[in-house]
């Protein structure tokens, strides 16, 4: 492994999770505010949803009747309020965890960038991690309805495919089968690094919700903001897991983001091969798209 952020080699567990935490403190700052501006957006969304929608409520002892009169009330104003809610937290929450993804990739690719940038990238991103999030949420879904087992191999499965659509752009599809491609023979440690690592995280916030019921009246406002702390963590695991994955495929090209070319002596082609000139990854001459990065390639004549 090299100096640095820099992931040329394949990590063990130990490795990946001691990355992922040296590369969360590199850049706590950017996390921790992204994460904490997007708990106070939904909080102030929230306390407005509460003000506009109240919910109605029963009278002690309540008749048969007065149940029956207040129940469409009470659950139509239930279902604006989450709705009002779960719209807010999918935007913003999105933009969060893409940000987090960017700012992440670009530190390991010793190209460190600032939060608005990483923000901005998120937005322009943000269908396209919806349309991922819902395709993949749909066959997990129904691996699970099936026998359970099914969704946690899908989930196992395409559990590189966000980081896939932004770091390589791979799209949709592209994305999924990169995924695939990516966890494929490390099915086992694929599952104990996310199962360890979701642990980690449900201890933090085990021990931050504690500390923040000593607050009283502010828990609610602590535990938002606490919440902050442990919320990229996932995030940026799923970058250090990506690129350790991708440099067990691809050691040559290990550490080189999407648009670097191969560094050092340009290799002449095998016959009826051709370099992509987006990531300078080999392929076969007839390739339309590369394999690695996704890019369209010219035609040769």
């Amino acid at each position: 492994m090299s100096s640095g952020t820099s992931i040329t080699q394949e990590l063990g567990l130990g490795d990946v999770i001691s990355r992922t935490f040296e590369l969360y403190r590199r850049n706590f700052a950017k996390y921790f505010v992204l994460f904490v501006v997007v708990e106070a957006i939904i909080g102030v969304v929230s306390t407005l949803a509460r003000g506009a929608f109240p919910l109605p409520t029963l009278p002690a002892n309540p008749t048969n009747q007065q149940v029956i009169d207040w129940a469409p009330g009470f659950f139509g104003t239930l279902v604006v309020y989450v709705g009002i809610i779960g719209i807010v937290s999918l935007v913003v929450g999105t933009i969060a965890a893409a940000g987090t993804i960017r700012m992440a990739s670009e530190e390991i690719e010793g190209r460190p960038i600032g939060l608005g940038e990483a923000v901005s990238f998120a937005v322009r991103k943000m269908v396209w991690v919806w349309v991922l999030g819902l395709v993949v949420g749909i066959i997990v879904g129904l691996g699970l309805i099936a026998l359970v087992v099914p969704g946690i191999i899908l989930a196992i499965m395409f559990s590189m495919a966000l980081p896939s659509l932004l770091i390589e752009n791979t799209g949709i599809l592209g994305s999924m089968s990169r995924s695939r491609e990516l966890v494929g023979h490390r099915w086992g440690k694929t599952f104990a690094t996310f199962l360890v690592l979701g642990i980690i995280v449900v201890v933090i916030a085990i021990v931050l919700s504690l500390v923040a019921a000593a607050f009283g009246s502010a828990s609610t406002l602590v535990s938002d903001v606490l919440s902050a702390f442990y919320q990229p963590i996932l995030p940026v695991a799923s970058v250090v897991y990506f690129y350790s994955n991708r440099a067990r495929i691809t050691p040559t090209q290990a550490g080189m983001g999407v648009g670097q070319g191969p560094v050092g002596p340009t290799a002449m082609p095998a016959l009826g091969m051709k370099f992509c000139p987006n990531c300078g990854t080999q392929l076969v001459s007839s390739a339309t798209f590369c394999s690695m990065c996704g890019a369209k390639q010219p035609v040769q004549t």
